[in-house]
């Protein structure tokens, strides 16, 4: 087919979808025809979040009614999230569903790749290199989403800030969004921001709280509803977290707003100008990314905690190991010595964290450092997700294994020695300094590059666990080589990534260092193979240096560590051929039966 030819059905069909899903002038398709249906076909995987019968059937009837309450509250917040992320989600999600609805096509598609990335944009997962993939030609995301005006840029932000000091509290705190008055920069607190939104899902939560048979439940259900609608008042979100850490032990139920901030860059950025640096410092205000709402339902299985519980009774003396310690002891080691645990059948995955604009996480630690519950050292609360760590594709992993990695280390690659050193990485993460040396929040002050050391920490820190229960005697050294082994292997890149993608750039800097202080070997045409006695002490090396950044709070020193180790090379590039060579399905659209099944209704 020609090139010329190729143009005139792209044409044809958008002529038609336009037609079929709004104005002239709107909603013009970004994507040709044949490149989405590819996508939709032949790129993207499902990902079942069915859950087993016996886990819903072993719910009292109370909880069962509880659990259709918080379904229907993610749903609620599912809403909210989609107008921070572009102001045009919702009502592009609609016109889409409609015209899908009708029959047509591509509206049908477009609709698809939409679910994947529940909004209008996410990533081009088989370009080179990374960028973005947006369903509409005319509707890109700006770097403040829908969190700033679309129309504000890095420099206009900071100009503002530096003439007008007395708004950055507000304008830096991670529950507003930003709107233009006039002339003047406004910031709305999320509870009137999206003020449907939040009042539907705290009714939501209010009935869920009625019907519960599981009183701290109930509680922090209460709490989290008041937070919603009044979250001007640091009270109410710190009670609920704290709640949320400590009352759930032994619920049957777990639900969580993540309120987690990876993706505003505007705010980091503008704050690390040195102008707006000067402004916060003098007049003490902590610069904060704003919160993306991500919400989980799920159903606690208790079967699995006393694995997760054994991690965390080593902690406290693990800790002692760490290094630096002595130049952040009165820290307490970062978000406090309490954590409570959760292993969750999942329902409902919404918001934020159903934009699978890359990966999905198998666990998560929240709150993150800078909610108040972390700075009162309440602690911390670790769950992890079944359906995403069981799920898998065996003859993919065996594909690529055969084609990168050593065949004397096969015998290493092991999908539950990944559960365990992700476990190690959600404790580490409350481990470490909270701040920087002169106050600052360590994530903030580094800017950009604040997430990416911090989720490298948690990395390399789980490595230096293992070895540390090796010589405690809880794992054995073949054990602890599974661990080293798969977490280096799937290291390995299928893409070139942008500074922007924290998690993929992490694992290109960890890559590099580790080769480069021999740990791990690998080279263009080779296959990747550990040295077991070299991995941990390499470990120790980039976490000292890690959170020495941390503690100096410096974004240029961060900016240099960061680049010279994320840069690109002929292994790299090789890894990411061979990987793209098997025809992975990088695309996930999440399936969500209970879910659907309780919105549906009777």
């Amino acid at each position: 087919m020609s090139k010329e030819h190729k143009k005139q059905l792209s044409e044809h069909a958008n002529k038609h979808f336009k037609k079929a899903i709004g104005k002239h002038g709107e909603f013009t398709i970004g994507i040709s025809p044949r490149k989405l249906n590819d996508i939709i076909a032949n790129k993207t995987r499902e990902m079942d979040f069915s859950v087993p019968d016996e886990a819903f059937n072993n719910l009292s009837p109370a909880n069962q009614r509880a659990l259709a309450h918080l379904v229907k509250a993610a749903a609620f917040l599912d809403q909210a999230f989609l107008k921070q992320d572009h102001p045009d989600n919702i009502r592009a999600r609609k016109k889409l569903t409609k015209a899908a609805a009708k029959g047509n096509k591509l509206a049908e598609q477009a609709l698809t790749l939409f679910t994947i990335h529940n909004g209008l944009e996410g990533s081009d997962m088989y370009s080179k290199k990374t960028k973005p993939l947006g369903i509409f030609s005319d509707k890109k995301l700006q770097p403040g989403k829908g969190y700033y005006p679309q129309d504000l840029t890095k420099k206009e932000l900071a100009d503002y800030i530096v003439a007008h000091p007395e708004m950055a509290s507000a304008i830096f705190s991670n529950n507003t969004i930003v709107q233009r008055d006039g002339d003047r920069l406004i910031a709305v607190p999320y509870s009137q921001a999206f003020r449907d939104e939040m009042q539907g899902a705290a009714r939501e939560l209010l009935l869920a709280a009625k019907e519960t048979d599981h009183k701290g439940l109930a509680e922090y259900l209460r709490w989290q509803a008041a937070q919603l609608v009044n979250d001007s008042d640091p009270e109410t979100g710190y009670t609920a977290d704290k709640l949320w850490i400590g009352n759930l032990e032994d619920s049957p139920l777990e639900f969580t707003i993540g309120r987690e901030n990876y993706e505003d860059r505007m705010s980091a950025d503008a704050a690390a100008d040195p102008r707006v640096k000067k402004v916060l410092e003098e007049n003490g205000i902590k610069a904060k990314a704003k919160d993306a709402i991500g919400v989980r339902v799920g159903i606690v299985n208790k079967e699995s905690y006393a694995e997760i519980a054994d991690y965390r009774k080593h902690m406290e003396n693990f800790a002692k190991e760490m290094p630096l310690k002595e130049q952040y002891a009165s820290q307490s080691g970062g978000k406090g010595d309490k954590m409570t645990f959760a292993d969750v059948d999942l329902v409902a995955f919404t918001g934020d964290y159903a934009a699978v604009r890359g990966g999905i996480t198998v666990a998560q630690n929240l709150p993150n450092d800078d909610k108040l519950a972390v700075e009162l050292k309440e602690g911390s609360r670790l769950v992890f997700h079944r359906q995403v760590r069981q799920g898998g594709d065996p003859a993919m992993q065996q594909r690529f294994l055969d084609a990168l990695v050593d065949p004397a280390q096969h015998k290493f690659y092991d999908r539950n020695a990944d559960f365990l050193f992700t476990i190690g990485h959600e404790l580490v993460h409350s481990l470490g300094p909270r701040t920087s040396k002169d106050g600052r929040d360590k994530s903030a002050a580094l800017g950009k590059w604040g997430s990416m050391l911090e989720e490298n920490k948690a990395d390399v820190g789980s490595i230096v666990l293992t070895q540390y229960f090796v010589d405690i005697g809880k794992f054995t050294q073949e054990e602890a080589n599974k661990i080293f082994l798969t977490w280096a292997a799937d290291e390995l890149p299928a893409k070139q990534p942008s500074d922007d993608e924290a998690h993929r750039s992490r694992s290109i800097m960890q890559m590099n260092y580790f080769r480069e202080k021999g740990a791990i070997q690998f080279e263009k045409g080779g296959k990747l193979s550990i040295v077991p006695e070299k991995m941990a002490d390499v470990a120790r090396q980039m976490l000292t240096e890690v959170i020495q950044l941390q503690l100096d709070g410096d974004p240029s020193k961060a900016e240099a560590f960061v680049k010279k180790y994320t840069a690109w090379n002929d292994a790299l590039q090789y890894a990411a051929e061979e990987k793209m060579k098997m025809k992975p399905k990088l695309y996930r659209l999440i399936r969500q039966p209970m879910r659907d099944k309780i919105l549906k209704g009777p």
